[in-house]
């Protein structure tokens, strides 16, 4: 099993995040309230799943951004907000 977190816009400044497993027939299975910044979501999502797995794979509004550590999202979710804003200009 996999963790997939997609995130999603809820307003110019706001976004949230629901987590699912990849290789599974589940549906999402965590969901967050809403964030005032990217940043705020990634290391929300990277806290929730604790120490349990050691990457996940991202979504962006339905587009694959690759893989990331979760200990990144916890330590340096600034860095890995700046670099999707780099490379996957959200819309």
């Amino acid at each position: 099993m996999k963790p997939l977190i997609e995130i999603h816009r809820i307003g110019t400044d706001a976004y949230g995040y629901h987590i699912s497993a990849l290789g599974t027939d589940a549906e999402a299975q965590g969901g967050s309230g809403a964030f005032d910044s990217l940043e705020h979501c990634l290391f929300d999502a990277g806290a929730s799943l604790g120490h349990y797995f050691a990457r996940v794979e991202l979504n962006l509004e339905g587009m694959f951004l690759g893989s990331c550590s979760t200990d990144m999202l916890r330590r340096n979710p600034k860095g890995v907000a700046q670099r999707i804003r780099q490379h996957f200009q959200p819309a």
